[in-house]
């Protein structure tokens, strides 16, 4: 019974760091990111070509990625229950991380299904008639940019998230360590990115500045949550429920 009950007090741990680190590795294995075929996100054709060109490793990645969402979120979850002191503002930060790994989970489903077209355009069918390269086409550039804007909503909502949950994480603990020094990270982080979403929007931004920037405030976001994690995982009393701590 102790047995079960301690895999139970250190599986939001697990789920937090293990899905962390698939995450990273899903992301760094992405068709038209930083290793596989490299291209500039705002050239959707290129983006596309790289996606399709790497069908099977794209749908893969994208599963990855829906999977570590799931279990990061499972591991999140945990912190409500150190939220019985009525703290609003843990809890809330708890519903945004769930709400934002929703949101980045559609966006991936938005790329499956546009592989998926890619891979099987031949069975397109428009009005009983099969479609034509130009409306396959047209089809894969309106996933890409509607998934596009998805991505946007995630960057925006996460960075809150990060804020709100950060800064609730941090306040718990009375003195600085690693652990209460990541939490600081990620709330900086998500205040970061909130600059850098209301910055990159305005006409004047350069839109690959913008890519950069929130692709390097997402990168630490993550590590912080990872060594978060490490802090769950290892009963740090800030971040586990009372009774549950090393």
């Amino acid at each position: 019974m102790m047995g079960l009950t301690l895999s139970s007090d250190k599986a939001p741990g697990v789920a937090i760091v293990g899905g962390v680190a698939l995450l990273l590795i899903a992301l760094i294995l992405y068709p038209g990111g930083w290793l596989v075929d490299a291209t500039s996100s705002m050239d959707f054709q290129a983006t596309i070509d790289a996606m399709v060109n790497n069908d099977n490793l794209a749908h893969l990645v994208f599963f990855a990625v829906i999977i570590a969402c799931l279990a990061i979120s499972y591991g999140l979850l945990a912190f409500w229950r150190l939220s019985d002191a009525d703290d609003g503002l843990l809890r809330f930060g708890v519903l945004l991380n769930l709400f934002h790994y929703g949101v980045y989970i559609l966006t991936m489903g938005m790329r499956h299904m546009l592989v998926a077209i890619a891979q099987h355009q031949e069975d397109v069918e428009v009005d009983g008639v099969a479609a034509n390269a130009d409306q396959i086409n047209d089809y894969l550039v309106m996933l890409q940019a509607t998934s596009g804007g998805l991505h946007y909503g995630f960057f925006i909502v996460a960075s809150a998230s990060g804020v709100v949950l950060g800064l609730a994480l941090a306040r718990r603990f009375t003195s600085m360590n690693l652990y209460a020094a990541a939490c600081w990270v990620f709330f900086l982080a998500g205040v970061a990115g909130l600059l850098v979403a209301a910055i990159g929007q305005q006409a004047e931004a350069a839109p690959v500045a913008f890519v950069v920037a929130s692709n390097v405030v997402l990168t630490v976001a993550a590590l912080a949550l990872l060594v978060i994690g490490v802090g769950v995982l290892r009963g740090e009393r800030e971040l586990v429920p009372e009774g549950s701590a090393a």
